[in-house]
């Protein structure tokens, strides 16, 4: 195409863009109206027609746009159907399972004669695996539906045909269908010539037009005019459209659209093309061909392939003579049989390549059609005269051509010129001629990559001899580039700004060197932290190849780790340039980090290799820490111009350059506000001047074993410790030969097709596989003596990588001996030594405490023993424990260490905190919640990665928590702190982590604390169960020789007497006892359906025994199963081949995990049903109570409706497990019919508000003023506008259903939450709000931060509904857990600087105070100069209590601080008023139903409170002066506010009561007492809690805080009123704290 063609009316306006916004671009100027639901890859349409939405864009019909967004893509099709038959010109857009989810609508719509467009990014459909990738499955999912279908090959293909497409269905009156591949066209940008809107307005006219009646049937209907959409629904002209016809209409009206609305297509959509070529010189037909005039073999296809197959052509005419032509089938609906037999006619052979498989039919979609073409022009050549296909060819057999069909890039696979290079030499003379066979991909390698692989692949062929011909591949895979282009490739991990980089790279390339360009992405389903490719290419002729390129001038990597996943010099040309990420400040420590193959290869190769630390220039600019990741790819674009030769090739100067880049940076950041524009710049420039490159290189010493020039990988740590499953496809080892090595290595894509990858299922956990050290470049550090041993760190650590263990000094010293004897061999002295040491040590403990660790205190008893046994072996054998101790790290701690050497000198346990080096990904989530200062972020280095994995190598092999150490009393019950259930191995690793979530997601640590708190409960359980069916199993064992022996009269002794004497030269055996004594006496004959039927019932019970013992896995019986719904958890959680649950676990499609999941549930409990059917067989037989006719009914139908209480709580859950968008929009009818149902499935709802795997939408669950993708702001539309979707309050109405909805922020009361609904016999909603950091616009390490920030501003309030608790919506809903629940809003002392001084001031916590801390609301807020503050300017908390009268002038605030802690006071929009508004109002209706009153005003005796805390504080000082503790001097002190509140009391009071009491100064801060209830409790200054007001809660509030107490210094005494609910379990469950 002609760059700059000015000989036709509408050129197009050059410019570069990816194929989703060249759709948009017209569709803002068409069409009115819009309705769509994310999906990728097809969501950025919707996105970018939401965001001219919000502007304000007018169309050329001078009307605003409007969008909706409904619950699922159906409705979508349904809103655009509405849209249309207002006469308004619609669209959708849509792509994979959406299109299947919306099939029934669009046959209605075609029904209705209706004229939208649905723009369609073709994806692969959800077959046996979930994939976003590029496929026609979509496409021609809908083949039947009667709507028209083009397929664009590229962005301006995808653009024309959009406009085209609406010209056609408006006078066709069909709706019309325009796909481009999802990814490969709808995220590469490409040069392309955009239509003007002037061209737009003339060539469709405005939908109220009156236009001529294009067609007979039509002048019929409506005469000779008519509008140009038609108006089906108008209030002006009533008729009824979507009837009910019976057998008597309905054919008609089927039959009557082929000959009066469809036959008519085929000729409008030519006069279409035609007018637009004559508009604009583009030129377009049904099928669109490239040089296949003399072609003796053609490549039919449709979409991206096209312009590789033309490249294709032109190689192997160019260089082996081979006449090969392109066929690019632009319509497949109505199908051009009429072209495509004249095209194909008389060819050798004709390559049909379709991107998707349909294994079960004869053909795949094209060649079903051509053949049948193919055959209807055969047929034609057997009439002389009146041939039944008028419009077709004749063809004699010799016009035949040989037809081949070829399956290629599914799921974006990507296809190589070589691919295309195969399918040509299929259909050669010499060739294989296979008629159907698949691209780039094998079956089986030609030289296997292990023995192991090759063993395997022998198996393969032995059973499948013609396997490996279905794959065909080319002899040689070309570079076919233009003359003159630059290629380059970037290897990054998500999150890291390299896609952003590229994008402004490529328009900058663009923009200064008027090149053709095409740039786009590769990543995978995983988003933030997974490993990302771009591809950029930039040349001054169109770029027609269409493939990841191989063939490259310049390779970036930002990722410094690419090496040890990747070869990133793969196809790097000679003498090309190589940039790398590095914090080495010498080039020769970069060199050493290349590994030496690849060095060998930049040698070889004359590569020129750079190095920058684009992370350290990131840092120091970014003046926003959150971009400080992002910005590092930025820093790459400056390298690339300072190393590559593109400057000097180009002509440019630093300024021409730095103006372009400036230019683009503006583009893309403006909007930003200028701090970020300067923010990049700096950061380019420093690119441009900061890279280095290295000159000297010469190739290190390396070593390993390789087979096959590949590494072997040693088997990960984890995995060493699985046992092998009996099943080959659940068995973890098998998984890691086949497919797991091959990822770690960076080869998945050489992973075979064989029968395993078919099933598509992975085994359990595993995601062990995985090592996250690349991904992060700093490491929590653990400080022992900081440690209070709180919990809070392993609590909400997403990636299980940081667990806390007790341990006994004897099983740490005893463990350390072991290690040494393994890796040394037998030890003589050791054992004895260490035991003696043992008693060394703990005196040390016990001494004057000093900064010294425990580590320090066991080298110190070592050196003690060292000097008292002066023996060369001994000392050798203490070297190697020394050794195998390391540094590994343990603390003495208050609850674990020092209460149990109170309560039992000795006793005290070491705590512990050890980082997994494999699972953590360096959120730091564990720093930002450590009050302590016992965790530190510390860079990472080798020599800290290598000490992290011995320690955690150490941490295996150290026991569990001892039964001592554990602080909960009883799980069930909930007494005790309930996140220590986490210092269990079993449970805190039974979730595996190594998945690909994002840094900090919250999601993780919500998910990983409901399974850890199911694999407490059921531990036990199973345990006894166990020891149950031991017992069981010995009991019927005895029964059964019982009954036996009962047959035998052993009572005759002269007959025992007479048989023992006969038998006195050899032993005597039972059987022959028996059979004496038959032969003597006679016998009693045995009842063998008895003896049959109870053998059986032992067996069976042996078997059960097993399957909780061992089972299949070696592993036992799983705890729980879930299913997933489609989303970012089964993306993180399920891509292939990482699982992170060690439990069954399913996904089917995005709506319908708990449909699923009642289906799982009964056949799951009819398994649990004939495990207790053989136990209470069992059990009655030992009773003798069964009776055959009596139970014979009662056997067959039992069902888990008859479970005892013991047999339901032995029921592994099923839990369905899904995000907003599932649960809240498209799959709410699902849960509603679940719940509904009564069926006890437990579902877990991780809401994110924000549609995370989509990129953040509109989600119902969202608030208002909630700025997202599809819910823009701007002139007309500031965000969400629509209310928040309370789903806990829906599902209290469904009345039997158990309600939690909860957020990290206090996860005792989330945790209590998951105990009582996984305990009921119902269904149970667990609710949970979780912060998705990139989508909200926070900190990796903000999860826990944001979620106290939701609950204490009313954004998310926490509260429970048990229906077992009453029938009463008061009796059964708990608002415990808020703050402040008789205020309407809580408040908080905002600490800020003036003049130097530090100054508090106490605020209101509204919404707004929440919303401006996350980048989502980030547009409702305007920071006001202090010399502009005024009159007029009102809190928000006081605005809010204005009328709308009294609000007239005045501008709400609310105060905050900047980063140098002044304040500052910030203006809050309108919309973010309405959202305080709207959350108010919902907590007044919360504490409503709760019966929680308004607080009455009351004053408060602040002063009292502060004199009696001083004078407190002196006294205990003195106290301790004189040898007291203080204890007791501080009971005086504490005590009359406890005695006056106890005499203002009401009647009733017992003089059993005890005022509560605490220890303040031995107060850890671990904040369990004032979640629990801040009006009991509070901080004093040293934030060391007291008690404020021992009657400001419930006496329970006491109990609960007591038992949670991280230091146990909390007292509940006795209450003054001892009558009520429950208060005798309260007490005795106080008496051990008091």
């Amino acid at each position: 195409m002609d760059k700059h063609n000015n000989n036709v009316k509408y050129p197009g306006i050059r410019a570069a863009m990816d194929g989703n916004t060249a759709v948009i671009m017209c569709e803002r100027e068409s069409s009115d109206a819009a309705g769509a639901y994310p999906i990728t890859p097809s969501t950025q349409m919707g996105e970018y027609w939401a965001e001219e939405a919000a502007k304000g864009h007018l169309n050329i019909s001078d009307r605003p746009l409007i969008f909706i967004e409904p619950e699922g893509e159906h409705a979508a099709a349904a809103v655009t159907a509405g849209l249309s038959m207002t006469g308004l010109r619609s669209a959708n857009f849509s792509s994979g399972q959406g299109i299947a989810y919306m099939h029934e609508s669009l046959y209605a719509a075609v029904g209705k004669r209706l004229t939208y467009v649905l723009n369609i990014g073709a994806r692969a459909m959800t077959k046996s695996t979930l994939n976003v990738h590029a496929g026609h499955d979509d496409y021609h999912a809908i083949d039947d539906t009667g709507f028209f279908q083009l397929f664009a090959k590229n962005a301006q293909h995808a653009a024309d045909f959009n406009i085209i497409a609406h010209k056609v269905a408006e006078l066709s009156l069909t709706p019309g269908v325009v796909a481009q591949d999802g990814f490969l066209t709808t995220h590469l940008i490409e040069s392309l010539q955009v239509p003007e809107r002037e061209l737009i307005r003339e060539f469709l006219g405005r939908p109220d037009d009156i236009i001529d009646t294009p067609t007979p049937a039509q002048r019929i209907i409506y005469g000779e005019q008519r509008r140009r959409i038609p108006e089906l629904w108008d209030v002006d002209n009533p008729m009824m459209a979507g009837i009910v016809q019976n057998q008597d209409a309905y054919m008609q009206s089927v039959a009557a659209q082929r000959p009066f609305f469809f036959d008519h297509i085929q000729e409008i959509i030519d006069n279409a093309f035609r007018e637009f070529e004559g508009l604009t010189g583009r030129s377009y037909e049904r099928v669109m061909t490239y040089r296949t005039e003399d072609a003796d073999y053609l490549i039919l296809g449709q979409g991206s392939i096209i312009p590789s197959a033309q490249v294709v052509a032109d190689y192997l005419r160019n260089t082996r003579k081979i006449k090969v032509g392109v066929v690019d089938l632009v319509m497949f609906r109505p199908f051009p049989a009429d072209l495509i037999g004249k095209i194909l006619k008389g060819k050798k052979g004709v390559a049909i390549l379709e991107r998707l498989d349909q294994p079960l039919a004869s053909d795949l979609p094209i060649a079903r059609e051509v053949r049948a073409t193919l055959a209807k022009c055969l047929e034609n050549d057997g009439y002389k005269t009146g041939k039944p296909y008028p419009a077709l060819e004749s063809y004699s057999q010799k016009d035949m051509p040989v037809i081949y069909s070829g399956s290629f890039g599914m799921g974006s696979r990507d296809l190589q010129p070589e691919g295309i290079i195969g399918a040509v030499e299929n259909m050669l003379p010499d060739g294989k001629h296979k008629k159907m066979f698949y691209l780039s991909i094998d079956f089986l390698r030609d030289a296997a990559f292990t023995p192991k692989q090759k063993a395997y692949q022998e198996t393969i062929a032995d059973a499948y001899p013609q396997i490996k011909d279905l794959a065909i591949r080319g002899s040689e895979n070309p570079n076919l580039m233009p003359k003159g282009a630059i290629t380059v490739r970037f290897h990054s991990v998500g999150g890291w700004g390299a896609i952003t980089t590229g994008k402004n790279l490529a328009m900058t390339l663009f923009d200064l060197l008027d090149y053709h360009i095409k740039a786009n992405p590769k990543y995978g389903s995983e988003k933030k932290g997974q490993p990302t490719t771009y591809y950029l290419a930039a040349a001054p002729e169109p770029i027609r190849v269409n493939c990841e390129y191989f063939f490259v001038d310049v390779v970036l990597s930002p990722d410094p780790n690419v090496f040890k996943h990747t070869n990133a010099l793969a196809g790097l040309k000679e003498g090309g340039c190589f940039i790398i990420q590095s914090e080495r400040s010498k080039p020769e420590e970069v060199w050493n980090d290349i590994p030496r193959q690849y060095q060998q290869l930049i040698i070889d190769n004359n590569i020129r290799i750079f190095y920058i630390d684009g992370f350290r220039i990131a840092r120091e600019e970014a003046t926003d820490p959150e971009l400080q990741l992002r910005m590092q790819g930025i820093a790459f674009q400056g390298a690339f111009f300072a190393a590559s030769p593109v400057m000097q090739q180009a002509g440019l100067t630093d300024a021409s350059l730095l103006k372009a880049i400036e230019d683009q940076v503006k583009s893309k950041f403006g909007g930003k506000g200028q701090r970020v524009v300067d923010d990049n710049m700096r950061v380019v420039k420093r690119g441009f001047d900061e890279v280095h490159e290295i000159k000297n290189k010469v190739i290190s010493t390396d070593s390993g074993e390789k087979t096959n020039r590949q590494t072997v990988l040693p088997l990960p740590t984890m995995l060493k410790h699985m046992p092998q499953s009996a099943s080959r496809l659940s068995d973890i080892h098998r998984f890691w030969e086949q497919t797991g090595n091959f990822y770690q290595r960076g080869m998945g894509n050489d992973n075979i097709t064989d029968p395993f990858i078919g099933l598509s299922v992975m085994p359990a956990a595993s995601s062990l596989f995985r090592d996250m050290t690349g991904i992060r470049f700093e490491h929590p550090e653990w400080i022992p003596n900081n440690c209070t041993a709180c919990g809070d760190c392993y609590t909400v650590c997403p990636d299980t990588a940081i667990p806390g263990l007790v341990s006994e000094l004897s099983d740490v010293l005893n463990t350390i001996v072991t290690r040494v004897k393994k890796n040394h061999g037998e030890v003589n002295a050791l054992p004895k030594a260490v035991r003696q040491m043992e008693s060394k040590v703990r005196a040390l403990f016990t001494s004057e405490k000093t900064d010294a660790t425990v580590n320090d205190y066991i080298q110190e008893a070592i050196d003690q023993m060292l000097e008292e046994n002066k023996d060369e072996q001994l000392a050798k054998e203490f070297k190697w424990f020394r050794e195998e101790l390391g540094d590994f790290r343990f603390a003495l701690t208050r609850p674990y260490f020092e209460l149990h050497e109170k309560d039992a000198p000795g006793s005290g346990g070491l705590f512990s905190i050890t980082v997994n080096p494999t699972t953590c990904k360096g959120c730091m989530e564990c720093v930002q919640v450590c009050n302590d200062d016992a965790l530190r972020s510390v860079p990472q280095t080798e020599a800290s990665v290598a000490r992290l994995r011995k320690e955690w190598d150490l941490w295996t092999d150290l026991p569990n928590t001892p039964d001592q150490y554990k602080r909960i009393d009883d799980l069930e019950e909930k007494i005790g702190p309930l996140e220590t259930l986490l210092l269990n191995k079993d449970a805190y690793l039974n979730f595996a982590s190594g998945d690909g979530a994002c840094l900090g997601c919250s999601e993780k640590s919500v998910i990983h604390l409901f399974v850890a708190t199911v694999e407490s409960l059921m531990q036990p359980r199973v345990k006894k169960h166990i020891a149950y069916l031991t017992e069981l199993c010995d009991q019927l064992e005895k029964h059964i020789q019982g009954k036996l022996m009962g047959s035998v009269n052993v009572a005759d002794a002269a007959a025992i007497e007479k048989i023992t004497a006969e038998a006195h030269d050899h032993d005597l055996t039972m059987s022959e006892l028996t059979q004496r004594l038959e032969q003597e006496k006679g016998g009693t004959p045995i009842d063998q359906e008895w003896l049959r039927e109870m053998t059986q019932l032992l067996a069976k019970l042996k078997q059960l025994k097993w399957k909780y013992t061992d089972g299949t896995t070696q592993k036992g019986r799983s705890s729980m199963g879930m299913c997933n719904a489609t989303g970012c958890t089964s993306v993180w959680g399920s891509t292939w081949p990482y699982n992170p649950y060690p439990f069954p676990w399913a996904n089917h499609l995005f709506q319908d995990s708990t449909s699923m999941a009642m289906g799982i549930f009964e056949g799951h409990m009819s398994k649990m049903a004939d495990g207790f059917k053989v136990i209470r067989r069992a059990e009655m037989e030992l009773a003798g109570t069964y009776r055959a006719a009596d139970h014979k009914d009662f056997f067959t139908y039992f069902n888990w409706q008859q479970f005892t209480d013991e047999e339901w709580h032995l029921c592994p859950p099923v839990v369905a497990l899904g995000g907003d968008g599932a649960m809240y929009d498209i799959g709410f009818q699902n849960l509603s019919r679940l719940m509904a149902s009564g069926k006890p499935v437990k579902v877990v709802v991780v809401d994110t508000q924000v549609y995370s795997n989509t990129g953040g939408q509109a989600c119902t669950s969202g608030f208002v003023g909630q700025i997202s993708d599809m819910a823009q702001y701007g002139k007309v539309l500031q965000g969400k506008s629509e209310p928040r979707k309370e789903i806990g309050l829906i599902a209290m109405a469904h009345r039997n259903t158990y309600v939690m909805q909860a957020t990290l922020a206090n996860t005792s009361h989330m945790i209590e939450g998951f105990i009582d609904g996984l305990m009921t016999r119902r269904p149970a909603l667990f609710n949970l709000y979780t912060t998705c950091q990139p989508e909200h616009g926070v900190g990796d390490d903000m999860g826990v931060h944001q979620a106290k920030l939701a609950v204490e501003s009313r954004a998310y309030p926490v509260f429970k509904f048990n229906p077992d608790n009453g029938i009463t919506a008061r009796e059964g809903f708990d608002i415990e857990g808020n703050p402040a629940m008789d205020q309407l809003w809580p408040t908080y002392r905002l600490q800020y600087k003036e003049n130097g001084r530090t100054k508090t001031m106490e605020v209101a916590m509204t919404f707004a105070d929440f919303a401006l801390t996350e980048a989502r609301f980030r547009k409702h807020f305007r920071q006001v100069p202090k010399d502009s503050w005024n009159e007029n300017m009102v809190p928000l908390a006081n605005f809010l209590e204005l009328s709308e009268e009294e609000r007239e002038g005045k501008y709400p605030y609310i105060w905050a601080v900047d980063r140098k802690q002044q304040l500052n006071r910030v203006l809050v929009a309108m919309k973010i008023v309405e959202a305080c508004e709207e959350r108010r109002n919902f907590w007044i209706m919360l504490r409503d139903i709760a019966g929680v009153k308004p607080a009455e005003e009351k004053q408060e005796d602040i002063e009292g409170k502060i004199r009696a805390e001083v004078v407190g504080r002196i006294a205990k000082g003195l106290m301790q002066l004189a040898g007291d503790d203080g204890n007791g001097i501080m009971q005086l002190v504490e005590e009359p506010e406890a005695k006056a509140a106890e005499t203002a009391s009401e009647n009733g009071t017992s003089a059993a009561s005890l005022a509560p009491w605490l220890e303040t100064e031995s107060c850890t801060a671990c904040d369990e007492c004032i979640k629990i209830n801040p009006n009991i409790f509070a901080y004093n200054s040293d934030k060391k809690a007291y008690i404020k007001n021992p009657d400001g809660g419930p006496y329970q509030d006491l109990v609960k805080a007591a038992e949670k107490c991280t230091a146990r210094v909390i007292h509940p005494g006795l209450p003054a009123q001892q009558t009520g609910k429950d208060i005798e379990k309260w007490m005795t469950r106080a008496a051990k704290y008091n």
